[in-house]
């Protein structure tokens, strides 16, 4: 369904997009991890024609996006902004966006209806919005994007800021309108919101796409190795010292002051490693062992966890 290719875009010196690729099917529920400055936005923002000057193509079922107008009204766009008006209640606000997308009137209300049960708005369809909590609100947002019933929906942190009642909410609409044909690109920080939601992870980072696939094809990237997390005082370049030369059975996922992440090929070689680190007077406060996870795998390519 949709194609990119090579999508390179920069601000100033700093390269956003560098020569990405992707591909996505029909009904797919596609997840966007990466820290802050990844790319995910600029991704978003270039899908939906409101970023310019950008090399590499994107095509829609074989047709140039950007060339060929009739194709923007497939896509549904719910910003990381608010795209609403507070002092309208929920229901005319969607019928009026409803009518930016050129909805038929006759439709526009029934649809409007259906799209304010799904996002469990129904009983406050003449409230302002102004009246609305963080989760209301973004559910709203959620259901405006879809007013138009596209064929792929953008999504950009449509999660952010608001509680987990309402994230549990957001995330089931997104499986079930994926369940039902709408491929959806979403972004996210939270491991959890795209484990538990995918089809397929993208993790991205400096504009590249990292690694993808499955949650069971991205974790065994990392393979069958626990995963030691030490805390406790210590400079990164004290702890990388003292396990230096440390062996193919242990590999340094991540270290900073005082924290540090390993994978390591048994258990038997943690009595190994703390005893370098004892030797190379690293103090260590806390030990944790885990068993291999997307958080392991986006240390492995990032070097750094989610929110760094």
């Amino acid at each position: 369904m949709l194609e990119i290719r090579n999508l390179t875009k920069s601000y100033g010196d700093v390269l956003a997009l560098d020569r990405f690729s992707l591909d996505l099917k029909k009904g797919e529920v596609l997840g966007l991890l990466g820290p802050n400055g990844a790319g995910k936005t600029t991704l978003i923002s270039t899908l939906a024609g409101t970023v310019r000057d950008f090399t590499g193509t994107v095509s829609f079922e074989g047709r140039n996006l950007f060339a060929d107008r009739s194709l923007k009204n497939r896509l549904g766009i719910v910003p990381q902004d608010m795209a609403f008006y507070d002092e309208l209640n929920a229901m005319d606000n969607l019928l009026f966006w409803g009518g930016l997308y050129d909805v038929p009137r006759a439709d526009l209300k029934r649809r409007a209806g259906e799209l304010l049960e799904l996002v469990e708005l129904a009983g406050r369809a003449k409230e302002p919005v102004k009246n609305f909590s963080g989760g209301m609100k973004r559910r709203l947002n959620t259901a405006i994007g879809l007013l138009h019933k596209p064929d792929l929906l953008l999504l950009d942190e449509p999660t952010v800021g608001i509680d987990v009642q309402a994230k549990v909410s957001i995330l089931e609409i997104i499986r079930s309108i994926g369940a039902a044909g709408t491929a959806v690109i979403f972004t996210t920080h939270q491991l959890a919101e795209v484990e538990t939601t995918c089809s397929r992870i993208v993790i991205m980072d400096h504009g590249r796409i990292l690694a993808q696939g499955t949650l069971d094809e991205l974790v065994r990237i990392v393979g069958e190795r626990d995963i030691v997390e030490i805390t406790g005082e210590f400079p990164a370049a004290a702890f990388s010292e003292a396990l230096q030369g440390a062996g193919a059975g242990v590999e340094i996922l991540s270290v900073a002051d005082d924290h540090a992440s390993l994978a390591v090929g048994a258990t038997e070689e943690i009595p190994r490693i703390m005893d370098r680190l004892f030797r190379g007077k690293v103090a260590v406060t806390d030990l944790k062992i885990k068993t291999p996870g997307l958080e392991t795998v986006f240390l492995k390519l990032t070097g750094r966890s989610l929110r760094d």
